[in-house]
């Protein structure tokens, strides 16, 4: 079996993927932090609209692979799961993923630090390692903190660098280029805006809806399906 297809058999949810987080945390372990009790400054919103999964989020190892990285200690990898799959047909297409060129938003006013663009999107399964973080976007908040967008759709940026953004503006299209297996929205928050020289700050967000009710204010965690309140 080809990894790929590893990839596109394991479920989204369930025991079956339970059983694989647990698996990789007890062989890792968690990057130290500084800001571990760090309250975000920016009012953050969700980077998308509508239901979106919550894959990778949490600090322990078994819901966020990122905390291995001091600088991606606290981030997020965001896709859309319907019926336990992230995909239709047989996921050998970027197409096939249910999130993949759906709108990427803003979370929160800011200037474009960095805006990278022009990497193709990986055929699924296979990743591009010399470019990690893909075509992306930095944002700076102005207060010390920067949002990362990553991953993005080749050719989809919607903002170039020193552009002022507002909240909710679309930036870019949901991708699969750099370091990604398959289709999905990777975000952090940075106290730097330089790619893997920096510390990762805890990404609080503001006024989305988990299971029915808004939340005020919170942090993610793996396994939860989430939108941003109206």
């Amino acid at each position: 079996m080809t990894r790929a297809e590893m990839i596109r058999r394991l479920p989204k949810t369930g025991w079956r993927n339970r059983m694989a987080r647990l698996l990789f945390s007890l062989h890792k372990q968690s990057a130290p932090t500084l800001f571990a009790a760090y309250q975000t400054k920016t009012r953050l919103r969700l980077p998308f609209e509508g239901e979106w999964y919550v894959y990778w989020g949490g600090r322990s190892l078994a819901r966020n692979k990122h905390a291995v990285a001091s600088d991606q200690r606290f981030a997020y990898d965001f896709l859309i799961v319907k019926g336990r799959r992230s995909f239709a047909g047989t996921g050998e297409r970027n197409e096939d993923y249910f999130c993949f060129g759906l709108p990427v938003v803003s979370p929160a006013p800011g200037v474009v630090a960095r805006a990278i663009d022009g990497l193709p999107d990986n055929v699924p399964g296979e990743m591009n390692v010399e470019h990690p973080i893909g075509n992306h976007i930095i944002l700076d908040h102005g207060n010390g903190e920067f949002s990362f967008l990553a991953h993005l759709k080749g050719g989809s940026l919607q903002v170039h660098a020193q552009e002022r953004v507002a909240s909710g503006a679309v930036v870019g299209h949901c991708g699969n280029s750099g370091n990604s297996s398959e289709p999905h929205l990777h975000f952090h928050l940075q106290n730097t805006g330089l790619p893997f020289r920096g510390e990762a700050l805890p990404a609080f967000f503001c006024h989305y809806l988990w299971k029915g009710k808004i939340i005020a204010r919170g942090e993610p965690i793996a396994g939860q399906t989430i939108s941003p309140a109206q």
